[in-house]
């Protein structure tokens, strides 16, 4: 039964190198990893959001205020999954919604004060955990490591870990982006 859920799930791509496959296996071990500490600083914060809720909030402080269409398409879902999750964090306190100055029928989402406090609290605890976990590895001056992780970043269309904090610094909440 063991052999056949393997089988199942793990897909090798056939036209994948051993070296390519082995980089993606690791990667997405590491990916269980990062998300385990990010869940962990979470609920040592005892901050009761779900991880959909907390990537809502990191796009909204990363991104300043946006469209609920744009922020779906940004989280790859429905709007309506949008409303439903910014809704949650609205009556929270966390989220605030906005009506457009140039049209008023678009709705405009933002991190209030609070929610960027909670978001910038849990990245930072998040990344706390990350430095312990890069110095007990011993891996910190490997620069083909951060030139990998570099290029996988910026290929996803993530800001820097530094672009995202000065983005959240800004704290953008005036209005509707153009």
């Amino acid at each position: 039964m063991q052999s056949l859920l393997v089988e199942l799930y793990v897909r090798p791509d056939p036209g994948a190198t051993d070296a390519e496959a082995a980089l993606v296996d690791d990667l997405a071990a590491l990916s269980r990893v990062l998300v385990g500490l990010t869940a962990r600083t979470l609920a040592g914060l005892d901050a009761e959001l779900t991880l959909s809720q907390y990537r809502t909030m990191v796009l909204l402080a990363a991104r300043g205020p946006l469209r609920t269409v744009d922020l779906a398409a940004a989280l790859d879902v429905h709007p309506s999954t949008v409303t439903r999750t910014c809704d949650r964090l609205i009556r929270r306190g966390l989220v605030e919604r906005r009506q457009g100055t140039t049209d008023r029928r678009v709705a405009w989402l933002g991190l209030t004060d609070t929610g960027r406090h909670l978001t910038g609290t849990v990245t930072r605890g998040r990344s706390d955990r990350i430095r312990e976990l890069v110095r007990a590895a011993g891996v910190a001056g490997s620069a083909s490591g951060r030139k990998l992780i570099s290029r996988l970043v910026s290929a996803a269309g993530e800001p820097t870990e530094a672009e995202w904090w000065q983005n959240w610094a800004a704290g953008d909440r005036t209005g509707e982006i153009a």
